[in-house]
């Protein structure tokens, strides 16, 4: 259920650098080639999804060379089993094809088979790029819907003749509410939906609980206020406030929110200062069930020593189901 009435996506008369803030670094389909795949030195940075692959589904079957530390107490993450169904949508402008893919739970944890997480992914290439996340929350008992944002992967313009691109901030924010809507379509209960957002991720995920009910939601290495993310890389003499549109600042947004919070990051995160971390967790209301985990080993993505999932899955997944268990039972079935 809808909480309040979408913003107006423009500010009259108001400047706004929030195009020109670095949130992309995405990847069309259509432009994947050895360049983005044979020519990357880390597999984790490595984008070979093809445009016609998509329709396999390579992404979800893919063999990664887990590391032991992601895989602790498991012997590996298997390939997704279950009936996958692709649920595209179209933007409200009419001007993208938004890819979207919904996993049921394999059901094997029954206080998890009718939770549905909506994956909200980072910056970088497109749905692939974050199939081993995807799969770790699958392999732990969580039905996902996971979506990519205009010009990732296969979020292509309906028009063929026109040139994929990254969304602007107004898009980006209409373009969160349909996935959620679209998430719902599809949730075994929707009572038990999560929103989740990684990195950048975190900006439509902010937008989805501000908007929406959910039973939870989660940030892992998230973006928080991009006023204070501009102030701190830009040289201005002047509040960030001034120069951005005000639409993805999630410490304004959340700051009366009655969801269940969890929060992750990593101590030593090189792309997300902790400091955004703890202002968002401080600015979440006192009486508020929330929780914040600071692992001080993990990096901020996939690469290198990879990010908190990769830590230990198993604990990963512990942290998730003892939050829940704690802070978010409505998230859980009755066994």
């Amino acid at each position: 259920m809808m909480k309040r009435s979408l913003l107006p996506l423009f500010l009259t008369g108001c400047l706004t650098l929030d195009p020109l803030l670095p949130f992309h670094e995405n990847i069309p389909c259509g432009e994947v080639d050895e360049t983005t795949c044979e020519e990357v030195d880390d597999v984790w940075d490595k984008v070979c999804t093809q445009c016609e692959e998509y329709e396999t589904g390579p992404w979800w079957t893919a063999e990664y060379p887990w590391r032991e530390t992601t895989l602790d107490s498991y012997e590996t993450v298997r390939p997704i089993e279950s009936d996958i169904q692709r649920v595209p949508f179209v933007s409200e402008d009419g001007s993208y094809n938004l890819d979207a893919w919904y996993l049921p739970s394999h059901g094997e944890v029954p206080a998890l088979s009718d939770t549905l997480i909506i994956y909200n992914h980072g910056r970088y290439a497109g749905i692939e790029h974050y199939a081993p996340r995807v799969r770790y929350l699958h392999e732990l008992g969580y039905a996902v819907f996971v979506w990519s944002y205009r010009g990732y992967g296969q979020s292509l313009p309906t028009d063929e003749n026109v040139s994929p691109s990254p969304p602007t901030t107004p898009e980006w924010i209409a373009d969160a509410a349909l996935a959620f809507e679209q998430a719902m379509a599809v949730a075994p209960d929707q009572s038990k939906v999560i929103i989740y957002g990684m990195s950048v991720g975190g900006i439509p995920a902010g937008e989805q609980s501000d908007l929406f009910d959910a039973c939870a939601q989660i940030y892992e290495a998230s973006y928080n206020s991009i006023s204070a993310k501009v102030e701190t890389n830009i040289s201005l003499r002047m509040p960030g406030s001034f120069v951005t549109s005000g639409l993805i600042e999630n410490e304004v947004k959340l700051a009366d929110t009655t969801t269940p919070a969890l929060i992750l990051h990593a101590e030593n995160d090189d792309r997300i200062h902790i400091n955004e971390t703890l202002s968002l967790y401080e600015a979440l209301p006192e009486s508020l069930p929330k929780s914040l985990v600071i692992v001080e080993s993990a990096g901020h993505g996939l690469g290198g020593n990879g990010g908190i999932p990769e830590q230990g899955l198993g604990s990963y997944g512990q942290i998730l189901l003892e939050f829940l268990e704690n802070k978010a039972p409505s998230c859980l079935s009755n066994d």
